[in-house]
């Protein structure tokens, strides 16, 4: 082999800066794709229970666990979607130089397919996760005890002087920084749709969550 011929394919060789270029890309790629498909999930599940999503402060964090929780749900289907993440940002690195254009179009085609794959995905997933909830008693949420502040001023109708707040027939769905969203659901009545209480934390003087998953009589 000339030396002409090996400082060629030394300079074809990618260097260390373009790995880690390529790797960092491809860990932004699937990172952003674990968020938005995590964030659809969140969205229509909670939207399910009648909540809207801005009206709860979840940890940003969190969209890469739901994100997490979809890829969970369809394991093949997300190996797929991550072994084309990795090819796509090889082939688009390896021939974006030789093809132009083309493979720049194909490229961009490619992601948002597969940001369109994770939204279907995740809002399939959003509603078999509730289903199974409807069907298995909401087995995922804790009954909780709460009590009001003596201080606060209720009517006779409002929920919060229910005495199933403090029997615990509640279950906590949700909490954020300054509300808690409770169910209660009815025994033997999978189908019936459920009003959400929400209980602002100021209003609460004490509150207890019980190690049990089932609803009252």
């Amino acid at each position: 082999m000339s030396a002409s011929e090996t400082e060629s394919q030394t300079s074809n060789a990618p260097s260390l800066g373009d790995l880690a270029g390529t790797a960092a890309f491809i860990v932004a790629l699937i990172s952003a794709w674990l968020y938005a498909t995590g964030w659809t999930y969140a969205y229509h599940y909670f939207d399910r229970f009648g909540i809207p999503l801005l009206m709860v402060d979840i940890p940003k964090e969190h969209y890469f666990v739901y994100g997490g929780v979809v890829a969970g749900m369809f394991p093949i289907w997300a190996g797929v979607i991550g072994g084309a993440v990795i090819g796509l940002v090889l082939a688009w690195r390896w021939f974006a130089g030789k093809l132009g254009r083309p493979i720049l179009a194909l490229g961009l085609a490619a992601i948002l397919a597969i940001f369109w794959l994770g939204h279907e995905g995740a809002v399939d997933a959003a509603h078999t996760q509730y289903s199974i909830q409807r069907t298995t008693d909401y087995s995922a949420y804790p009954r909780v005890k709460v009590w009001t502040k003596q201080d606060t001023k209720l009517s006779k109708d409002s929920p919060l002087s229910s005495d199933n707040l403090t029997r615990g027939c509640y279950r906590l769905l949700l909490h954020s920084r300054d509300r808690l969203f409770l169910l209660r659901p009815l025994r033997g009545a999978a189908a019936a749709e459920l009003p959400i209480l929400v209980v602002p934390w100021d209003r609460m003087e004490t509150i207890r969550i019980m190690p049990d998953y089932t609803s009252c009589e």
